[in-house]
């Protein structure tokens, strides 16, 4: 693990860019898990998959100079892009954490809440996850999730054949990969063999207009990622093209909305 190749898509600065948007596109809806998680001053966090730290930073104000977070990650880049911004901020309560979340070996009984988002999605195997941070967790601590539930779920208003066989192509990637995309189906499950209670699950879905965030948090995400379902095989190279044609047209007349990949929140609770 720590290799750059793992993340789906690289880790360099494009990647970072499109990141913090995406990070800022959905910022409102991960301070009211935080919220939900009772997450605060002094408590020690895991952020677990935090890529270049967007989420990091935002839990390290929340819980103050009193409190800890740890910044778990497969990528050498990207800890080490928390680690700059650490420094030139003199931020002392944030650490980081090289490694994958099914290797988590941390002291038992040592966190207080750990977030997660848009990380288990991609694992072979994410069913060790909620047993290592089970481990973890204090008494009463909180693992707080936000992933994919429906991701194929998503679609055009109104609809366009050129984006669904864009999506197909995408899932068809996804499964290639060995991962469960909607691993929302998997969790409740896994967590419950780890010992941990579900105490919140509820769906995420989001409709907005050609321009919104909605639609520009995806339309990054397919611009960059649909050349690799070409170069895969699960999408021609004429169906990419007609899409981004397609994508274009609509971001211009401004005339179409975009559904979501439905999403869940998940909080689970050690006993």
């Amino acid at each position: 693990m720590g290799e750059e190749r793992d993340y789906i898509l690289g880790t360099d600065s494009a990647e970072i860019r499109r990141l913090r948007f995406q990070h800022e596109a959905w910022l409102a809806y991960a301070q009211a898990c935080w919220r939900r998680a009772g997450i605060g001053a002094g408590d020690i966090v895991l952020d677990l998959g935090c890529g270049p730290g967007y989420t990091t930073f935002d839990l390290a104000a929340l819980v103050t100079g009193s409190g800890r977070v740890i910044a778990r990650d497969i990528s050498h880049r990207f800890l080490h892009a928390i680690e700059t911004r650490c420094a030139e901020q003199d931020v002392r309560h944030v650490e980081t954490s090289l490694g994958s979340a099914e290797d988590l070996a941390l002291p038992a009984g040592s966190l207080d809440a750990a977030y997660s988002r848009w990380m288990l999605c991609w694992l072979v195997d994410p069913q060790p996850v909620p047993k290592r941070v089970a481990h973890a967790l204090k008494p009463g601590g909180v693992f707080a999730i936000q992933d994919y539930l429906d991701w194929g779920a998503m679609s055009l208003l109104p609809n366009d054949d050129t984006f669904d066989r864009a999506i197909a192509g995408c899932m068809r990637s996804f499964a290639a990969t060995g991962a469960e995309i909607d691993v929302g189906r998997l969790l409740p499950t896994f967590a419950r063999r780890a010992g941990l209670e579900v105490i919140h699950l509820k769906p995420i879905v989001r409709i907005g207009a050609a321009g919104s965030d909605e639609w520009r948090w995806l339309g990054a995400f397919l611009s960059d990622y649909l050349p690799k379902v070409v170069r895969e095989g699960h999408l021609t190279a004429a169906d990419h093209e007609r899409f981004t044609q397609m994508w274009r047209d609509r971001t211009d007349a401004g005339e179409t909305y975009i559904h979501t990949p439905t999403m869940f929140e998940l909080l689970l609770r050690k006993p």
